[in-house]
């Protein structure tokens, strides 16, 4: 086996929203143990993979993907209901306005204010919980896609590996972000999303 290094400050990049890994949520499992040095310093054999191709273009990514619009959409739709139903209790109150005295209307605009302010806590807790959701479940991609780069460098025998977004010209037989698609894409073909906890916002954890 090639004791390789794979060389990327950003690798674990922030956010969700942008399609990228948080490093609170970037694992499902602890890295594997650096080998032992052999006291001789190797001729480096380098190769280039483009993390952030394979985040957009791999099976796994696009189904995670698909999910997570899947799952927008019906958020909106909700909450899009919930704010028609706020708008038409406020108006229906504020028809009330000539029949009750000052005293019971403004409970009624008080009531309505913490239930609508409620809305907006709960939309946005439901958001967090969202993005940490999708954080979780793109961890389960990056856990695989790590031991792929390494079985497609140690087939080729490469001792270092550096991110795209970390070189400027590269030579394309040096980029082996192909293969190392053809092998993820073999190896987890999709996500499931995670089951969202809005309760503290951790979610399952995600099944391939």
């Amino acid at each position: 086996m090639t004791n390789f290094f794979l060389v990327s400050p950003a690798f674990f990049v922030p956010r969700a929203a942008s399609g990228f890994f948080s490093p609170a949520y970037a694992q499902d499992e602890p890295p594997p143990p650096a080998a032992e040095p052999s006291g001789v310093i190797p001729a480096p054999k380098i190769a280039m993979v483009d993390y952030q191709k394979i985040l957009r273009e791999s099976l796994a990514a696009q189904s995670l993907r698909e999910q997570l619009d899947k799952v927008r959409r019906q958020e909106r739709d909700k909450v899009a209901k919930l704010e028609d139903t706020l708008r038409d209790s406020r108006q229906e109150i504020d028809r009330q306005r000539t029949v009750l005295s000052p005293e019971a209307y403004e409970k009624k605009v008080l009531e309505w204010e913490r239930t609508s302010g409620e809305h907006v806590r709960a939309v946005e807790k439901r958001k967090r919980a969202l993005d940490i959701t999708f954080e979780r479940s793109l961890g389960k991609i990056q856990s695989v896609l790590v031991k792929v780069i390494r079985e497609v460098s140690d087939e080729k025998e490469i001792n270092l590996v550096f991110t795209r977004s970390q070189v400027l010209l590269v030579d394309p037989d040096m980029n082996i972000t192909d293969d190392v698609m053809a092998s993820l894409n073999k190896d987890l073909a999709s996500v499931k999303l995670a089951t969202i906890d809005s309760s503290g916002g951790k979610g399952g954890q995600p099944k391939k």
